[in-house]
C-alpha cells in the first residue's frame, strides 16, 4: 500500500479548514476555495501573525513595497500568502489597513539599515519618516544628492542616494556583501520573526541579508538548512559567509572562526567564538547538524 501525501507545509500553503487557494482544490480540502487579490504593502514594516489578533505570535514581518495576496479578510485582519519568487513566502493573518492593490513594481530598495525620509531635499529639513533596510520604492526624480521617492503612487519624500540602491543592483564579492549586510546589525535587539531594524530573529537575519544583496531566502532554519548552498564537511576551514546549523538556530561565519548570530542567549545580533557557541548550544540545541557554502 502507497504512503498517503505528506500534510502540506502550512507556514508556506495558503491553506485552512474554511478557505485555501484555488489552486489547491486537488491538494487540500476545505469548505471553500478561492484566487487571491494581489497587494502590496503600504507601511514601512507590519506584522504577520500566526492568528488574527495583535497578542496573536509574529511569524514574521514585510516591509514596504512586499506583495501580499490576500484570499479572505475578516475583522480588519487580512488572511493571505507573502508573494515570493519561489512560491514559499510565509503565510499568516496582516493588518489590511495596511495594504493596498498593487501599482506600479517598485524601481528601488534601501540599502542601508534604516534611511530617514526628509519632507524637503535638504539634511536640515524634517523627516517624514524611517524605512528599513529592503523596503521597496519608486524612485520619480532627483534634486542634488536626494532621490524623490514614492510608493503605490503616493509621494513620500526624499531618501539621500547613499540610502537607496536599484533593485537589481548588486555586484561584487557574494559572500562579503551577504556578511556585512548582516553585520549591521549587530547589537539589534533578538525579537522573534522580525527581520526589520527594530530586531531580528536568528533565520531573519540570514534572510534579510541574503535578500538586501539580491538573494531570496527561505524564511525558517529548517528551510534555509535545506534550501541554501552547499553542505560541506565539518573538518573543512570555514570561510566568511558560510552558514552553521543546529537544530532550530543558524549563524553566518564572519570569518574562520567568529559566529554572527541573532540569539536569546544575549538577546541580540552578537558575534563570539564558533568553539564558545558551539559548547554552549549544544546544551539545548544538540550539536551542528550542518555547515552550508552559499
Amino acid at each position: 500500500m502507497s504512503k498517503p501525501d505528506p500534510k502540506p507545509d502550512a507556514r508556506t500553503t495558503p491553506y485552512k479548514a474554511d478557505l485555501a487557494a484555488s489552486h489547491l482544490k486537488d491538494v487540500v480540502e476545505a469548505k471553500n476555495y478561492g484566487d487571491a487579490i494581489r497587494h502590496q504593502v503600504m507601511m514601512p514594516v507590519i506584522p504577520l501573525h500566526k492568528t488574527p489578533a495583535n497578542a496573536g505570535m509574529m511569524d514574521t514581518q514585510l516591509l514596504l513595497g512586499a506583495e501580499f495576496d490576500i484570499y479572505d479578510i475578516n475583522n480588519g485582519w487580512a488572511w493571505g500568502q507573502e508573494v515570493q519568487a519561489d512560491g514559499k513566502g510565509y503565510v499568516g493573518y496582516v493588518p489590511n489597513m495596511a495594504l493596498a492593490r498593487g501599482g506600479n513594481e517598485p524601481t528601488h530598495r534601501i540599502s542601508v539599515i534604516r534611511a530617514p525620509v526628509f519632507i524637503k531635499p535638504d539634511l536640515k529639513t524634517a523627516i517624514r519618516t524611517t524605512l528599513p533596510l529592503n523596503a521597496k520604492l519608486s524612485v520619480d526624480g532627483q534634486d542634488g544628492d536626494y532621490f524623490r521617492v514614492s510608493s503605490l503612487g503616493h509621494d513620500m519624500g526624499y531618501v539621500h542616494t547613499n540610502h537607496i540602491a536599484a533593485v537589481k543592483d548588486a555586484a561584487g564579492d557574494f559572500a562579503d556583501m551577504f556578511v556585512s549586510v548582516a553585520e549591521l546589525h549587530l547589537g539589534l535587539p533578538y525579537i522573534w520573526g522580525g527581520i526589520s531594524p527594530d530586531g531580528v530573529d536568528c533565520s531573519g537575519l540570514v534572510q534579510t541579508s541574503l535578500r538586501a544583496v539580491g538573494s531570496n531566502a527561505p524564511r525558517d532554519t529548517d528551510m534555509q538548512e535545506v534550501g541554501l548552498g552547499t553542505e560541506i564537511d565539518k573538518d573543512t576551514d570555514l570561510k566568511r559567509g558560510d552558514l552553521i546549523f543546529w537544530k532550530g538556530h543558524v549563524g553566518i561565519m564572519r570569518d574562520a572562526t567568529t559566529l554572527l548570530h541573532a540569539n536569546a542567549y544575549h538577546m541580540l545580533v552578537a558575534g563570539e567564538p564558533l568553539a564558545q557557541a558551539v559548547t554552549r548550544i549544544e546544551k539545548s540545541a544538540g550539536p551542528v547538524t550542518s555547515i552550508k557554502r552559499i
